[in-house]
């Protein structure tokens, strides 16, 4: 993880790799250009800049003081790092033949004590860095109002990283390029739904390169982060996935393929595509290239799961299961315990397990009168004091034996489809409806769909393929099976598939075999049996 305050240091190779892809190259009048680095740290970027710019000026004849300091503006809250950054480039100007006085007037300009995120009339050629990574729970009440009243991507939700994207953009000029390395869960969160939006509408998304396991970083942090370009252009999206032994010496390859970037590409540490966005605040695909192009391209032609008539939704919450969860049976009144079906149960192998839901509720979805239920009252008086404890309880202390969530009284013997909230494979379940599901689980149920059918579909590559490069992934790629990941499945109309295989699809989702439902549901989708 980053420190308190975000900040993690960026490898200089990655630095490197970062300016390229931004533009940011020895070749051009850097010294008529402005760059920004938002936040500069112990000066990873800061160095390869500087670098940079010198080379650029000395060729051109322009390296002097007077001519240099416009071209470069960096940040930072941390008085101690503007210290050290302001070091590091008087060590690289004056290594290059600049006067030590021109090098620390101009290092004083550049490299500001300050907050990037309050800085007023910015503008710029490139914005380039690596933002703090501050979680939206560690970023100080005081601050976070202040950036969500200033910034429109921003929500009480958002990671740090999602304002500092927004005001980079902003101030690129018409040919501006903005390249940060940072987690890319904005792409796929819905709190990055503001932000995709903005995007959309003034900006282009040029490229993305997946980093996922690449040791990018001079310390081992989970911030899953891709290197992001985003322009005032158009066009498709060009995307490299790359893997743990990508490192400087991938480099070269590549920077080759994305100045081609004529084909897809394969190699030994990445993969790469190019796409077409999807618009608006859509969701970005981040997967393997064979199946962003796959499932681009089934979002544009086929319905999603919603549209074929199906309900998704999750279990419900209680706010404290070791209350209302029991294998007792027998300790209220009967008419009080609800058939409970618990994920944690099945996949550890205890499917046999009975549990009950100790139900607070009528079925009109008022809560009971505990005085008319003598056994109930007792054993939630026995447990006032947990109860009492949660945020719901104190809330409305008169319902202090209330559930989180109501039981939704259509789900009560209506069969469904059943996933967990994380699975390394996409995995139903089929549920008779005998059982209420808890809130570790999400369900699905239709009145179109045979669900051994559709369970069938939802247990292939192709629907998994939807939840991998749609939905966050998990360190290790565990997939996410929640209600907003499994809404954007899509699938064929009910009516479309043909007979023989709504057979096939049934008998494997029945039997589990997962090779017959990937072949069944390929020829459901019309993409051709392997």
């Amino acid at each position: 993880m980053s420190n308190h305050q975000g900040v993690v240091y960026t490898r200089s190779w990655v630095a490197e790799l970062v300016l390229d892809i931004a533009g940011y190259t020895k070749d051009k009048p850097l010294w008529r250009q402005i760059i920004i680095e938002p936040s500069c740290g112990g000066g990873s970027f800061l160095k390869p800049i500087v670098e940079r710019l010198s080379y650029a000026a000395i060729r051109d004849d322009r390296f002097d003081a007077d001519n240099l300091y416009s071209a470069l503006s960096s940040y930072d809250l941390d008085e101690n790092s503007v210290r050290k950054s302001r070091m590091l480039v008087v060590e690289v100007l004056v290594a290059n033949g600049m006067e030590p006085f021109d090098a620390q007037a101009l290092s004083e300009v550049w490299i500001k004590h300050g907050d990037y995120l309050l800085a007023d009339g910015l503008k710029c050629d490139y914005c380039v860095g690596n933002p703090p990574y501050l979680r939206a729970t560690n970023i100080n009440q005081k601050s976070r109002e202040l950036y969500c009243a200033r910034f429109s991507t921003m929500t009480k939700g958002c990671d740090l990283f999602v304002a500092f994207i927004q005001h980079g953009l902003e101030a690129l000029n018409d040919d501006g390029a903005l390249c940060f390395i940072c987690a890319d869960r904005w792409m796929q969160n819905q709190y990055g739904r503001n932000l995709r939006g903005f995007i959309s509408h003034g900006y282009h998304l040029d490229k993305i390169i997946r980093m996922y396991d690449v040791d990018a970083f001079e310390e081992n942090v989970s911030a899953y982060p891709s290197i992001t370009r985003i322009d005032r252009g158009s066009g498709n999206v060009l995307y490299a996935n790359c893997n743990h032994e990508f490192g400087p010496q991938n480099v070269k390859e590549l920077k080759e393929w994305m100045t081609s970037h004529k084909d897809d590409y394969q190699c030994a540490t990445f993969s790469a595509t190019a796409f077409e966005p999807l618009g608006d605040d859509s969701i970005i695909p981040l997967a393997a290239p064979d199946r962003i192009k796959l499932v681009t391209s089934l979002l544009r032609k086929l319905p999603s799961l919603e549209e074929t008539n199906v309900k998704i939704g999750i279990g419900l919450a209680t706010g404290r299961d070791s209350v209302f969860l029991t294998d007792q049976e027998g300790i209220v009144e009967t008419e009080r315990m609800l058939p409970a079906f618990n994920m944690r149960d099945w996949r550890r192998g205890r499917r046999e397990r009975r549990l009950w839901l100790i139900n607070p509720w009528e079925k009109d979805n008022s809560l009971i009168n505990l005085d008319e239920w003598p056994l109930t009252k007792a054993y939630f008086s026995r447990h006032k004091a947990e109860l009492d404890q949660r945020h719901i309880a104190r809330k409305d202390p008169s319902a202090w034996y209330r559930t989180i969530d109501k039981p939704n009284g259509n789900l009560f013997g209506e069969p469904m489809l059943l996933f967990p909230d994380m699975a390394a494979k996409a995995e139903p379940i089929y549920s008779d409806g005998s059982k209420y599901p808890c809130h570790n689980c999400y369900w699905i149920v239709s009145k179109s769909w045979d669900l051994a059918v559709l369970g069938g579909l939802l247990m292939s590559d192709i629907a998994e393929a939807f939840v991998d490069a749609l939905g966050v992934k998990m360190r290790g790629g565990t997939l996410r099976f929640q209600a907003q990941y499994l809404r954007l499945i899509h699938v064929p109309w009910p009516s479309e598939i043909p007979e023989e295989v709504q057979h096939r699809l049934k008998e494997a989702f029945i039997s589990g075999d997962r090779i017959q439902a990937n072949s069944a549901a390929r020829a459901a989708y019309q993409l051709g049996e392997i």
